[in-house]
């Protein structure tokens, strides 16, 4: 199964590319794709070429970057790129304001130069990209010319990878990032499903003892730039790798050590950041953990259709009304995937305000007929129940919810629908919540 869900908050590509419009926009696109008995668009990820297309199309479509990826090299797939990219954005926001100018490395940016296009293109980063092969040199300056990046992007021949960050002393940079070679020459993983591992040249794809001694390289490195870079990251292949590299960093002293699971499509990467600024903060990003202690205790959302006297205005209005009255504490999702969600947020509840709602209605309506008489003995006894409500209240503010709950309120072909999905708490209050919704839509 697909593991867009686990993806980058921000990462466009959670929700994969509409095949059927690619296909018409771009013809030779239908070269690699076929109609499947379900009458969707089929594309096979396994044909090289198909890949490369498919890669220049989303590069140019959703970033507007004109890029040439040469036969025989490196495939680079788009949305693990901008994972590694949005995560290194997420550190940048723990510790800068937006205004701040950032500068980083790319260790061998290969020809496609994919991260400091992407880079430059979406956040406005300078960078430098580093090779030691002259023809990757050669095409990675051809992509950033033919996209006039040029005041952002610097292209670096470097003649070994003895010196893999060619940092001078007077020179500061905020990060650096790699995709280093994941595979040790004794070892051939023809089973890995990323196209990296299916093309390239032996540079791109392996090195003398495998991505951790490549690594160690930087670490040591790192030990001698100390503050010289402020975060300094890299992709790590095989997860395997994490323990022996995060033990190399702690020997050396690094500061703040995090890590990050990257992914997409059928297959998952790592990233690990270090720093030695004891100012600077570094984040995990580890969906795929978070999402397995979750899955452990959710079932399926439940689900009813709304009336057909309601459009997406009026349901969303009444929704509104319903939630103001039960007085439950909410956190409205700003991020929306699917254009098809009108409202989407998490709610919990502190007390219970659904049940006997009627007797509840004729207690306030009560109290209000006797506040505006100001005398008899039954408001009193009234008022009095009312503030033991409002202590109870102050009482719970810091308690744990009865539930947790995802509301959904959306729209599908022509049809309305509220989902509720159980997150935490008894089962039986979300439940009874979902009914209360669903009795009073009528």
């Amino acid at each position: 199964m697909p593991n867009n869900q686990f993806m980058h908050p921000r990462n466009i590509y959670r929700k994969p590319p509409a095949f059927k419009e690619l296909a018409v926009t771009y013809p030779e696109f239908n070269k690699y794709a076929s109609v499947g008995l379900n009458g969707k668009i089929v594309f096979d990820f396994k044909n090289q070429d198909g890949l490369r297309l498919l890669t220049t199309i989303l590069l140019k479509k959703d970033f507007d970057l004109d890029v040439e990826l040469p036969v025989g090299r490196l495939v680079p797939t788009v949305p693990l790129r901008l994972n590694y990219l949005l995560w290194i954005e997420d550190l940048f926001d723990l510790n800068y304001d937006n205004t701040k100018k950032i500068k980083g490395i790319d260790i061998g940016t290969g020809s496609s130069c994919i991260y400091p296009l992407l880079a430059a293109k979406q956040f406005q980063w300078s960078m430098v990209g580093t090779d030691i092969n002259k023809e990757a040199i050669k095409n990675a300056i051809k992509n950033v010319e033919k996209n006039n990046l040029q005041h952002l992007i610097q292209v670096l021949e470097v003649s070994e990878w003895e010196r893999l960050l060619p940092v001078a002393v007077d020179e500061h940079y905020d990060f650096c990032m790699c995709n280093p070679p994941f595979h040790s020459f004794a070892k051939i993983n023809s089973s890995d499903d990323e196209a990296d591992s299916a093309v390239g040249i032996t540079s791109e794809m392996y090195t003398a003892g495998g991505e951790v001694d490549f690594i160690k390289k930087m670490i040591n490195e790192s030990e001698i730039l100390q503050n010289s870079i402020s975060i300094y990251t890299t992709m790590v292949g095989y997860k395997a790798s994490l323990d022996p590299l995060k033990n190399e960093l702690k020997a050396i002293g690094a500061c703040t050590i995090a890590e990050a699971g990257f992914f997409q499509g059928r297959n998952a990467r790592w990233g690990l950041a270090w720093t030695f600024q004891p100012d600077i903060k570094l984040k995990d990003f580890l969906p795929n953990k978070e999402f397995q202690k979750e899955k452990l205790k959710l079932r399926p959302p439940v689900s009813f259709k709304i009336p057909e006297s309601y459009d997406s205005t009026t349901a969303l209005t009444k929704l509104s009304e319903l939630l103001d009255s039960l007085k439950l504490s909410i956190s409205k999702l700003q991020s929306k995937i699917d254009e098809s969600v009108l409202y989407q947020a998490d709610i919990q509840a502190y007390e219970n305000t659904w049940t006997h709602q009627r007797r509840k209605r004729r207690m306030e309506k009560r109290l209000a007929d006797c506040k505006r008489q100001k005398t008899n003995d039954s408001c009193l006894l009234i008022a009095s129940d009312d503030e033991r409500v409002d202590q109870h209240l102050e009482t719970t503010v810091n308690a744990k919810p009865l539930f947790a709950a995802t509301l959904v309120l959306r729209k599908s072909d022509n049809v309305i629908l509220i989902d509720m999905l159980h997150l935490d708490g008894n089962r039986d209050n979300s439940y009874q919540v979902f009914q209360f919704f669903k009795n009073r839509f009528v």
